[in-house]
Order: structure tokens, then sequence, then C-alpha cells
């Protein structure tokens, strides 16, 4: 029996997949839904054993040269090298890349992709964002990360479903804070509340008359290792409970990247959108955050447009990232157009 793993965002799109792959007689070994898509475990099974000949046949010399007459597996569609090429090119440090090696030599993939999707699922953690939420979300993170951008495209997220949103900021000192967020809102049809202190922003919250589906706070800028702006951030968001979600751009420093995650875990995140996809190319700082005992990495943002929105953070997804080396397309571009 062959297993495989199908991921799509519906049914009728994975199942599609699994008959284009495996076949009309593919057989269903597990199904797993969630917000933000499905994933299916699906088998073949060998060809069944044919009846055996009326008569038996002539005997026959077999020859010294034989052919194999059972079919040869097809070989993988990449090697130790395109796993190395993809390792050095994002500059995992040295544990965490010989954790993935280990990951990948246990993985029976024919691509890799694939091979990296699974590997990621059992080295860094995921938890995307769903509808599932209750407490207000309150996006966190340094100054100029993107927060504002990530609220404006969670508002929309959320619209496009029909459900009702709550926009808040307490980013109140910087100039153009409320500004832009206000700006982003009124395309939205969607009015934005202000609070400079966690006492107001307890007060906002309270104030409305009917509960909203989704709550967003946009923050001001907290730089992760200024004790005095992270006391004035676990104010706030101790006074209304919010969910912290931190934001961080690709690009870091993997060692920075980790660290600033720690900082943030012990302010309550638990998961990060990371940002700025379009704008760099080796993504190893988001690995070292997703770490266990860090952060589980939540949605991915590649433009800085409202309109392109959050991608869900799956293995699949960032497992295309990663092995997506910009060297290796442009090479084979230059190579086809070289007479």
């Amino acid at each position: 029996m062959r297993l495989k793993t199908f991921h799509a965002k519906s049914m009728q799109e994975v199942m599609a997949d699994v008959r284009n792959s495996l076949g009309p007689d593919a057989i269903i070994v597990q199904i797993d839904e969630s917000g933000v898509g499905v994933r299916v475990t699906a088998a073949t099974e060998g060809t069944p054993t044919p009846e055996p000949p009326k008569q038996a046949p002539t005997p026959v010399q077999t020859p010294s040269d034989f052919e194999i007459s059972h079919p040869i597996p097809t070989a993988k569609e990449y090697d130790s090298a395109d796993i190395a090429a993809v390792l050095n090119h994002h500059g995992l440090p040295f544990e965490t890349a010989d954790q993935l090696r280990q990951a990948l030599s246990a993985v029976q993939a024919a691509s890799l992709p694939e091979a990296f999707a699974a590997a990621l699922d059992t080295v860094i953690r995921f938890n995307p964002l769903t509808e599932n939420t209750t407490r207000p979300i309150m996006l966190v993170g340094p100054p100029g990360v993107g927060k504002t951008i990530s609220t404006a495209k969670l508002t929309a997220d959320a619209l496009l479903h029909d459900r009702t949103v709550h926009l808040v900021t307490t980013d109140t000192v910087k100039a153009g804070g409320v500004q832009q967020l206000d700006h982003f809102a009124e395309l939205m049809k969607q009015t934005v509340s202000t609070a400079e202190t966690p006492d107001e922003l307890a007060a906002v919250l309270r104030a409305r008359s009917t509960p909203a589906d989704v709550t967003l706070i946009d923050t001001a800028g907290t730089n992760p290792f200024d004790m005095n702006e992270l006391k004035t951030l676990l104010h706030f968001i101790q006074a209304v409970d919010a969910e912290p979600v931190l934001v961080m751009p690709a690009g870091l420093d993997p060692l920075d990247a980790q660290e600033m995650a720690g900082v943030f875990a012990r302010m309550g995140c638990q998961r990060f959108i990371a940002t700025r996809l379009d704008a760099a190319r080796r993504y190893a700082g988001l690995i070292m955050a997703a770490r266990p005992g860090f952060l589980s990495l939540a949605a991915f943002s590649r433009s800085p447009f409202v309109a392109d929105g959050l991608e869900p953070a799956t293995p699949g997804n960032f497992s295309r990232l990663l092995t997506a080396l910009p060297g290796r397309n442009s090479l084979n571009e230059r190579n086809e157009h070289t007479p």
C-alpha cells in the first residue's frame, strides 16, 4: 500500500488531486478539516494477484543476461545536493539544519517541496488564525514591521466572510499612526476607535453595544529589548485579555529572530505573522522563531497591498517558499536563452 497526503482549500479540490494522482481506485485513509483547508491521506492497493493459468507453461531456460520483470520504482526528483542547496541558501544554524536533514531522511516523497513540507511539520510549529478566535487579537511587534497593514488585511478577510469587525488602535503617538489605519478602514466602510491607555482600551471595548465577531487591536511599535516598553505593552494586553500576535518581518538574522520570538512568547504570544516575504529571500529567521518552545507560525504576508490578504501558514505553503530558490530559476532561464 502506498500512502500520500494531499492539501487543498476545499474537499472538492483535494479529492480531484487524489483522483488525478492515485486514480479512481484510491482508498481514503484519513480526512482532516480545519478553517484553512482540507488534508486527506489516501492510498493505493497493489495490483491484484492474477489467477493461475489452466495449464502449466512450458519451462524455458533463463537467459544469463535477463531483465528484471518487476517495475523499478520511479526515482525521486531530488537528491541530497538539492537538500543541501536549500539549507545553505537560507543560512540555517547548524543544529536546526541537522534536525531538518534527519527529518528529510525519514521522508518518502517524490518532490523536494513535498519532502520539506513533511520535514517542517515535525521540526517547527504551525497554528493558523481561524474564525474560532473569541479573544480580541492584538498585533504587537517592533516598529515598522507591518502591524497596521496586517490589521487591515485581517479586517478585509473577516468582512469577506460576513463577520463584523471592531477596529481599535493604541498607536496614537507615532505621526500618522491613526491616520494610516483610518484610511484603510474608510475604504472598507469601517471606523477606528482609539485608546491611549490600558484603561481607555478596556472602556472602548466595553462601550460597544453589540459585540463584534472579531476585535482587532493595532498597537504602537515595541522594542523587544526595552523593558519599559514591554511593561507598557503588557498592561494593554492584560487590560482586555487580548491574544497578542507577534508581527515579524522575514529576512532577520536567525538568532535575532529566535531571541525576539522568545521575548514576545514570555509576553503571552503563542503565534506570529511573517511579513515582507516579498522583500526577503532567506527565511531562516522564520524557522528559528517557529521552533518548539518559541512561537507557532500563523500566516504569511507576501505583499504590502491590503487586497492581497494574508496567506495561512501551512507546511506545504512554507515548503514551496523555502524550495523556490531564485538563483536556480534565473540560471535555468539564462541557459534556455543561451545559443
